[in-house]
């Protein structure tokens, strides 16, 4: 028959008894906020209502202010730690008894008596937390609350699922949408929905980094537990695959090649073990193990197999041997891992059988991303979940590892300071039912995590199912939880247990007993006693709803409502896809410690060419460039010209230029014609200084007025004359040119003037004068021809060249213009002048 709880069960408060001193417990009442509050707005309403009142307003305003003094005087420090920017300083977080700094950082909940905030500060939270709590008590919600505080923070999170919720897998993705942080979210999905299909998900491979021993391990753990004569079997085949790892590591690590499933799967056959023992390009020491392997195989012969691993043909030269021993003993090894490898690159090859994966552990926790990984704890059975639940811990686990160090020597901020994983916050993982996936090596994790930045978060149902697979990792878990927090709870057995051994006992003050009065009621007997009783009530957790919990550090046992972060759902939610690299090719490897020392030389800001171990010679053309540059490169040379002295300097290297001497003498003689009409250019004309007799020549054939070419002589244009006078033409006097030379070259002929007035003699030969354009590649530069203003009867003086007011170029002379004569007498032309 069940007790009636509303007549004859009494609540455990109603018969305790506050036996502190009268003043302490005033004091304690008159510093609440509710007390407080009632005394300001009673003397502000006394004062303001009542006209007696008016009489004692200094006084009260007197009390008033010595009352608020005394409040601000007293402690403020709440139930655990007070949060990060408070003005007041924390006694709960200061030492021997002295007040420190709030630094509270992550946000739990309000206290259900006083309604005090719950804070932890960063060192704190890196004690780990265990959240028991059965279903109905709103866990996965107080995990996401605890997983907002991260995102707050701009770090990251893991999150390991048991029950592979996808309303979990959705809820997540709008809490990451709403702080912007949607390229960051991976998802580790092993859900399949009970069909033969590739479920949508990130690839991971967790053999793309980590030393051998490690990766070792981590195979060793996948494999099935063996008794009896498997267990020699086993111990042969730990040996085989840590004499292999060793290499393939080395190759990862050097040789750029990838390592993943299928690698280690094709690498422990036999001709492959062969093959990679005999690779010339990996150190002997690091295959001394796989040598020595093979050494021990019962009927291995060496002779019998070539370097690829191969059976040798029998031959004249070849005897048969027989290697059926050899390769049955070696099978007898390789089936050992047959069953963890084809779940990892059959069953979940979408995920682990890929070179290139989406998820790094590293990349993950050291950038503070955000990975979800669904373990479907229904669809799988035991062994394979824990199987699961092995790999995610082993890959964070491995990650920690690499984050302790391996020096001990140096200054304390290259070795201790320096650590990727010190922050001001911590990287929190949440491991939820985690009973149904725990594996060896996460008691360590929760044991070395604090001093590496991580926050792990323990979840499950009760204490006998986290028991349920390994009994001293569960044990040991709960021991290095600080932060506890107990739910709704229904176990009344270890549950209960650990509960009641958790909260601890407290002396406390209970009435004695209970007597009748006068009218029939029972009061206490105004006598108390000092019992013995738990902090909290096992009785009561039943009692709880979603996200009340009890909540336990160190000493200190508080009722507490969770904070409810209340995400909702994404309306879309999509996997982030990356884009793969090819793998490398062979000559990138074989070349690789070279592409190595060369990347790290360009990166370097104090390595230039010049200190290279090899001495670099410095090509002609790039010689002859740099000295045509600098040479020409002056403030009154424009840098295009420089340039194109550069160029020319890269020709002369290769292509023999004459000089200018040569050029002149070479262009060849000019055949006998009539004397055409020169071209006026604007030049002041001179007086001729002599005249030769008349000599009808022919005139000479018409050259193009372009500048010459690779050291050719250029053509001079010509006209035909308007006359001719029977006078010979005197040779043209050529006067120096105030013209600068281009490319050192020779100047060109002096422009000539006619005399005022020529006798009538032969017409003299049209003279040839250089062009105004410059001369190129060091030829001489061509002359241009002006015809006469006015021919008379008299012998015409040779034209005389005057030289250019144009700058110098290059150091070149500069071609000479000519100016025609005012006039010229018909006479026989004489045979032309080059110039």
């Amino acid at each position: 028959m069940a007790l009636d709880q509303k007549k004859y069960e009494h609540q455990h408060e109603t018969i305790l008894r506050d036996v502190r001193p009268l003043g302490t417990r005033i004091a304690h009442n008159l510093e609440s906020t509710s007390y407080s509050t009632a005394i300001f707005i009673m003397a502000a309403v006394f004062i303001n209502f009542n006209d007696w009142a008016l009489i004692f307003a200094d006084l009260i305003i007197l009390f008033l202010f010595f009352y608020f003094m005394w409040l601000m005087s007293r402690d403020k420090s709440i139930v655990f730690k007070l949060p990060l920017g408070s003005k007041h300083m924390d006694i709960n977080n200061g030492r021997n008894g002295k007040k420190g700094k709030a630094e509270g950082i992550l946000y739990l909940g309000n206290a259900e008596k006083s309604n005090e905030e719950v804070w932890f500060t960063n060192n704190d939270i890196r004690t780990h937390f265990l959240y028991l709590g059965t279903t109905g008590s709103g866990k996965t919600e107080g995990l996401k609350s605890l997983v907002t505080n991260a995102m707050t923070w701009g770090s990251g999170f893991v999150f390991v699922d048991g029950k592979a919720d996808t309303d979990l897998w959705s809820s997540l993705s709008a809490l990451v949408r709403r702080f912007g942080r949607d390229d960051d979210l991976l998802v580790l999905n092993y859900m399949t929905g009970n069909a033969d299909i590739q479920a949508p998900s990130n690839t991971m491979n967790p053999f793309s980094s980590g030393s051998a021993s490690y990766l070792t391990n981590m195979l060793v753990s996948l494999m099935p537990d063996g008794g009896g004569d498997n267990a020699m079997w086993k111990e042969r085949a730990v040996s085989l695959v840590g004499a292999m790892m060793p290499a393939l590591t080395w190759k990862r690590d050097n040789q750029e090649i990838p390592m993943s499933v299928r690698t280690i799967r094709d690498y422990l056959s036999l001709n492959n073990i062969i093959k990679l023992s005999r690779d010339e390009y990996v150190p002997k020491e690091i295959l001394t193990g796989l040598v020595g392997y093979l050494d021990t195989l019962p009927g291995f012969i060496g002779e019998a197999y070539d370097d690829e691993g191969k059976v040798k043909p029998p031959g004249p030269d070849v005897p048969q041997y027989n290697t059926e021993t050899a390769s049955q003993q070696h099978g007898y090894l390789a089936m050992q891992f047959t069953r963890s490898l084809q779940s990892l690159g059959d069953d979940y090859g979408y995920i682990f059988d890929t070179q290139a994966a989406d998820i790094d552990m590293v990349d993950i926790v050291l950038n503070r991303r955000i990975l979800v990984v669904l373990v479907p704890a229904l669809e799988k059975s035991g062994d394979e979940v824990a199987n699961l639940g092995k790999i995610v811990a082993a890959s964070i686990k491995g990650m920690m590892g690499s984050a302790l160090g391996s020096t001990v020597e140096g200054t304390s901020e290259t070795v201790i300071e320096n650590k990727p994983t010190h922050s001001t916050t911590p990287f929190m993982t949440v491991f939820d039912e985690v009973g149904y996936y725990v594996a060896e090596g996460m008691a360590v994790m929760a044991a070395q995590a604090r001093s590496l930045g991580f926050s792990l978060v323990f979840a499950g149902q009760d204490l006998p199912a986290m028991k349920k697979r390994v009994r001293e990792e569960a044990l040991s878990i709960t021991a290095n939880c600080n932060i506890k927090l107990f739910g709704k709870l229904e176990d009344p057995t270890e549950t209960k247990d650990f509960f009641e051994k958790t909260v601890g006992s407290a002396m406390v003050t209970e009435v004695s007993g209970f007597q009748m009065s006068g009218g029939g009621s029972y009061h206490d007997t105004k006598q108390a006693g000092v019992q013995l009783r738990p902090r909290a009530n096992y009785d009561k957790l039943r009692g709880f709803k979603e996200g009340q919990a009890i909540i336990t550090f160190g000493e200190t046992v508080v009722d507490c409502a969770i904070f409810y972060s209340n995400p909702g759902f994404a309306k879309a939610m999509r996997v982030t896809r990356f884009m793969t690299l090819p793998p490398s090719d062979d000559t990138i490897m074989k070349h690789a410690s070279a592409i190595t020392k060369l990347r790290d030389l360009m990166v370097n800001k104090t390595w230039t060419a010049l200190r290279s171990d090899v001495a670099v010679e410095t090509s002609p053309e790039i010689a002859a460039l740099n000295d045509g540059f600098v040479k020409n490169n002056k403030p009154s040379v424009n840098p295009v010209d420089a340039g194109i002295a550069s160029l020319i300097q890269i020709h002369a290297v290769s292509n023999e230029i004459p000089p200018p001497s040569e050029a002149v003498s070479g262009s060849g003689s000019t055949p006998k014609t009539v004397a055409p009409p020169q071209k006026t250019q604007l030049a002041t004309p001179k007086p001729a200084a002599a005249t030769r007799p008349a000599v009808k020549t022919t005139t000479t054939s018409e050259k193009s007025a372009a500048p010459a070419i690779f050291g050719t002589t250029p053509a001079a244009a010509t006209t035909p004359p308007p006359a001719e006078t029977p006078t010979a033409t005197a040779a043209p006097t050529e006067t120096a040119s105030a013209k600068p030379t281009i490319f050192g070259a020779t100047p060109a002929a002096t422009t000539t003037t006619p005399p005022p007035v020529e006798t009538p003699t032969a017409t003299p030969a049209p003279t040839e004068t250089a062009s105004a354009k410059p001369a190129i590649f060091g030829a001489t530069p061509a002359a241009t021809t002006t015809p006469p203003l006015v021919e008379t009867p008299a012998t015409t003086a040779a034209p005389t060249e005057t030289a250019s007011a144009k700058p110098a170029i290059f150091g070149a002379t500069p071609a000479a213009t000519t100016t025609p004569p005012p006039v010229e007498t018909p006479a026989t032309t004489a045979a032309p002048t080059e110039t």
